[in-house]
């Protein structure tokens, strides 16, 4: 479950006591700014949360083919390029990132576009990526963060507020509590555990 910016206005103004004074507008934009925010942190902590995937045939080198128009970027754990072997079946044997002109096995990214270098025979790959967040636009949205984390997003919406009110004093305090909550997050959030990941590079050799 995740809280709505509804359900957030109301726990704001049980702690701020009366927000009634700020429009309905200007409280959405917040909660869009502080959502975008946590996503931009949380799709590298736990990028599972919110990976997106599309199928793509490769037939020639270079091949140049649109990237998704939902795509954001792919970040170091869980997306990228991935196989599908001859059978149809998903492997773990991902691409390496190449360059314009390369002859070797992989791809780049330019622009709206990606292109596939140094392969020759059809190949079917599946691109999983960390798509773009929709904007904010009424109560009834929802943050990005699961409703036990509901503290990070009121410490964030705080921050907000006392910008808005010109509150330099306590902006500062609420700034701190915001960073001490969003560490209490991005701490605790991962499903799975820390790991590293070392990236293939054989292709580049």
């Amino acid at each position: 479950m995740t809280i709505s910016l509804l359900e957030a206005q109301t726990e704001l103004e049980q702690e701020l006591k009366d927000i009634t004074d700020v429009p309905s507008a200007t409280y959405i934009s917040w909660c869009d700014y502080v959502n975008k925010f946590l996503y931009r942190k949380l799709s590298k902590a736990d990028p599972e949360r919110f990976i997106a995937s599309q199928s793509y045939t490769v037939t020639a080198s270079p091949s140049t083919q649109a990237l998704p128009s939902s795509f954001r970027d792919v970040v170091p754990k869980g997306t990228g390029f991935f196989l599908v072997d001859t059978n149809g079946t998903q492997t773990d044997t991902q691409l390496c990132l190449t360059n314009f002109g390369s002859q070797d096995t992989g791809y780049y990214i330019n622009g709206t576009n990606v292109v596939f270098t140094g392969i020759e025979a059809s190949t079917i790959y599946t691109l999983r990526y960390i798509p773009e967040i929709t904007a904010f636009t009424a109560l009834g949205d929802l943050f990005c963060v699961p409703d036990e984390y509901n503290r990070c997003v009121l410490d964030g919406l705080k921050v907000q507020y006392f910008i808005w009110d010109e509150d330099s004093n306590l902006e500062s305090t609420a700034d701190f509590r915001f960073n001490r909550s969003l560490n209490e997050l991005l701490a605790n959030i991962k499903k799975n555990p820390n790991v590293g990941i070392i990236n293939n590079y054989s292709n580049y050799f």
